[in-house]
């Protein structure tokens, strides 16, 4: 459970750059044909082994082993196993030089829960890409001095998973960037890369919530953890959620 020579160095999309630290790795030989998710919570314990983790997944092959995919924020992989195809499963901790933020959670690894889940069923999916600039009259009313131009770009996708009862999951990404601009002063840029579960139980749905906000390029805030919504609230929260919780004041810092 420590960095090697031999594990990767860097996650393509998205682009989380290593060393990945106290990497540990996994064998999985799934037993028949199914779209499975591989789910790692690095946020398991008093908070004394918290850590920002990553995943990856690659197939082993003759020659070697081909990627399959990787992820964090959050470390979810959704793998389209094969029966008779062994798979490699590598679990570490982010890098500060690919992360700037939260440096406590960073540069070493932790407790951490690994899920593999086959789902079983049919799967319908549906994707969508989405972008646009445009000038936002409420927020131009609200901070002053100024048109408040916006731009987006959203890439997402859905997929929901039946069987013979009828629907039983529902998965949805997604992925994008918005800045807000108020003539030449400050450029604002809310990131987020976003997964919400719901498993028709009627007791939860699981959001991820990684947000972050940067100002010129450096970043101001960040709200990495996760939540679990049941019928009566939050059941359960890890990682800190200073937007979810507090929000952050858009025109100071258009104001600059």
């Amino acid at each position: 459970m420590t960095e090697s020579g031999a594990d990767p160095d860097s996650c393509p999309d998205p682009f989380f750059d290593g060393p990945y630290f106290n990497t540990m790795w996994f064998s999985y030989a799934p037993a028949r044909d199914a779209l499975t998710v591989v789910d790692v919570n690095s946020f398991v314990s008093d908070g004394s082994t918290d850590f920002l983790a990553i995943l990856f997944v690659f197939a082993k092959t003759d020659g070697g082993m081909d990627l399959v995919g990787c992820s964090a924020y959050p470390a979810t992989v959704f793998l389209p196993a094969e029966a008779g195809t062994t798979y490699l499963i590598m679990v570490g901790g982010l890098s500060s030089t690919a992360v700037e933020d939260d440096p406590a959670l960073l540069d070493h690894g932790g407790t951490f829960d690994l899920t593999i889940n086959p789902v079983r069923g049919r799967i319908v999916r549906d994707h969508f890409h989405d972008s646009d600039t445009f000038v936002d009259e409420g927020l131009t009313a609200e901070c002053g001095d100024g048109d408040v131009v916006v731009s987006f770009d959203d890439r997402g996708g859905s997929k929901t998973f039946f069987d013979a009862t009828g629907p039983r999951a529902f998965t949805f990404h997604i992925s994008g960037k918005t800045t807000f601009r108020m003539g030449d002063g400050p450029i604002v840029t809310v990131s987020y890369h976003e997964t919400f579960f719901d498993y028709f139980d009627g007791t939860v749905a699981h959001i991820g919530i990684p947000v972050k906000v940067s100002v010129n390029g450096r970043t101001f805030l960040i709200d990495a953890g996760k939540v679990v919504f049941g019928p009566d609230g939050v059941v359960f929260q890890a990682g800190p959620h200073p937007i979810l919780e507090n929000g952050f004041d858009l025109c100071a810092l258009l104001a600059g």
